[in-house]
């Protein structure tokens, strides 16, 4: 019983650890690229994604794209929190 157990926490933490691999790898995939991030208010936002933290991502030559509205460079840099982030698309 106790060496079933054992086997059982050592492919869960072993399957833990791969998934967490995978998602820092996804994670910084990414950055430095060209991206688009749909809000979930509808908007969007064409640029180069410079860095990803914890609850915020940072965009530099960015465009926001609306359906009510022409397309409007941001000066600077965006700083969007994930919260509001619907997805973001990597535009290779």
């Amino acid at each position: 019983m106790i060496v079933v157990l054992s086997v059982a926490l050592g492919v869960l933490v072993v399957t833990a650890l791969a998934l967490a691999w995978l998602v820092v790898a996804e994670a910084r995939v990414a950055v430095k690229r060209r991206v688009v991030v749909a809000l979930v208010d509808g908007t969007g936002i064409d640029g180069v994604l410079l860095r990803r933290h914890r609850t915020l991502l940072v965009l530099a030559d960015a465009t926001i794209l609306s359906t009510d509205s022409e397309p409007t460079r941001a000066d600077g840099q965006l700083v969007i929190e994930r919260s509001r982030v619907l997805y973001v698309q990597d535009v290779r």
